[in-house]
């Protein structure tokens, strides 16, 4: 059974190239910059909220969250080229709450 992912209502056509250096500049600058505005913690959902978001920013990219029953907890699907890949992102999301927490504690 084939699914299609649900167009972003926010994204211009912005053609269809990936590169690397892009998707890490775009995910390390939403992370600072929603980072930079909290004073406490975060919690998974806003995390996992972020990562949709600033993933969608990417040329070419959809994303959204898959179907627990189908594809099982934490994975993203993302559609690039009329390719989908499922991407494990329950490790990432727990690094960023982990490293963050150690952030708050360390400025106590």
């Amino acid at each position: 059974m084939e699914r299609e992912l649900r167009e972003s209502k926010n994204r211009s056509d912005r053609g269809d190239s990936c590169d690397p250096e892009e998707i890490s500049k775009i995910l390390f600058h939403s992370l600072l910059s929603f980072l930079s505005k909290k004073e406490g913690p975060v919690s998974k959902t806003e995390i996992k909220s972020l990562l949709v978001e600033s993933l969608n920013l990417v040329r070419g990219f959809r994303v959204e969250w898959a179907e627990i029953r189908k594809f099982g907890k934490g994975k993203l699907l993302v559609a690039h080229r009329n390719k989908v890949l499922v991407l494990d992102a329950e490790e990432t999301v727990n690094t960023i709450l982990r490293l963050w927490n150690e952030t708050l504690e360390s400025r106590k």
